[in-house]
């Protein structure tokens, strides 16, 4: 059986997942085959007494999907390309910015340089609180950029010059953050891949 937290596969007798220690759930499905076993030696097979709860809604619709969509299971696609960017391009940017051009918002930038590295190794591994990190890491981004946004639009009624020369770095970084939050909210692969959605 799969873990719905991490995506690992488990003995079906299992309790508790391996890998990240989270509660199995047998599925509907398992229960039905361990009460339809045949009788064996005259003494008919019981299934064995289960703690665990039966599966919720969310858990059977990832249960589905993973089953009509089997090559969606692991990072891949544009989740891949997501921890890519995190992980190397967006933390290389920064650093080759910051030490070409240092100002007041170089920590800043390092801070938020280094939680995205973070976010992205977490999302790779499918750590159970990526989708967490994902989320905190969206919402700051998609806030920077408002403010950026909100600074670029007072420069240029400001300066009537300098609105040909806009830097669009604002409304690149809200734009975004928000088509990424909607694929993480969207996305089967992402479902399939930590259980649930962001």
């Amino acid at each position: 059986m799969y873990c719905v937290g991490c995506s690992a596969q488990n003995p079906d007798a299992g309790v508790f997942c391996f890998n990240c220690g989270r509660e199995l759930f047998v599925s509907p499905a398992a229960v039905a085959v361990q009460q339809s076993t045949p009788v064996t030696d005259g003494i008919p097979m019981h299934p064995p007494v289960s703690r665990q709860s039966p599966e919720s809604p969310a858990a059977l619709a990832v249960e589905a999907i993973r089953n009509e969509y089997p090559n969606l299971n692991g990072v891949g696609g544009w989740l891949l390309w997501f921890c890519i960017v995190t992980t190397v391009i967006s933390p290389a940017m920064v650093l080759v910015s910051t030490l070409s051009h240092p100002s007041g918002y170089s920590l800043i930038d390092i801070c938020l340089a280094a939680f995205s590295m973070f976010t992205g190794v977490s999302l790779w591994k499918a750590r159970p609180r990526a989708l967490r990190f994902t989320k905190i890491l969206l919402i700051i981004q998609f806030c920077i950029g408002a403010l950026l946004l909100i600074g670029e639009l007072i420069n240029s009624t400001g300066d009537s010059s300098a609105s040909s020369a806009a830097d669009p770095s604002g409304m690149r970084m809200l734009v975004g953050s928000l088509i990424w939050f909607l694929y993480f909210k969207k996305s089967k692969r992402v479902r399939v891949v930590y259980g649930r959605s962001i």
